[in-house]
């Protein structure tokens, strides 16, 4: 069974990329008093003014992240898709035989997972987990939700191949 917190909101992934640079950005004032010993306490005190600003920018933006990818999240196994509420109630199922076409991408990945995801993610070209699902009634969804895990990719991958056999149109996209 595939388990994810589900993205509501697109803006996630804006906050997401400034956690990164935030999270870059204190090393420059601590690089600095660290390699240079000779320069002046006004401007050493300026460097750990910026660096306790940037620390309280971080904490904003992880707890706007949190608002956003903790409400609910989303449980997939051979029959149905499942969304849990944060409190644990099940809101909506949708069975497999509700489902006419599911849109999938070729790779699913971890999000800044390599040197060149970072520096994507610094441009402002993020990695999307997600996929559609068109419904026999006509009606598109779309999930968004981001992996903790590289077992959960595989289960991910496990219950795609289960809707494959069992006759589920799925079509891959770049």
């Amino acid at each position: 069974m595939f388990k994810s917190n589900l993205i509501e909101s697109k803006s996630y992934y804006k906050l997401r990329s400034k956690k990164l640079l935030l999270m870059l950005l204190p090393s420059v004032p601590i690089g600095l008093l660290v390699n240079f010993y000779t320069i002046p306490i006004w401007l050493t005190t300026v460097m750990i003014g910026v660096y306790i600003v940037l620390i309280y920018l971080m904490n904003v933006n992880q707890k706007l992240i949190g608002q956003i990818i903790g409400n609910k999240r989303i449980e997939m196994d051979a029959e149905k898709i499942r969304i849990i509420s944060g409190k644990g109630n099940t809101q909506e199922i949708i069975k497999l035989a509700d489902i006419d076409k599911l849109l999938i991408k070729d790779n699913y990945s971890m999000p800044q997972e390599t040197i060149k995801d970072v520096g994507m993610e610094l441009t402002g070209k993020t990695i999307k987990n997600y996929l559609t699902l068109q419904l026999i009634n006509g009606e598109t969804r779309r999930f968004d939700f981001e992996f903790d895990s590289y077992y959960m990719i595989a289960q991910l991958n496990k219950t795609i191949n289960s809707w494959e056999v069992k006759g589920c149109k799925i079509e891959r996209t770049g």
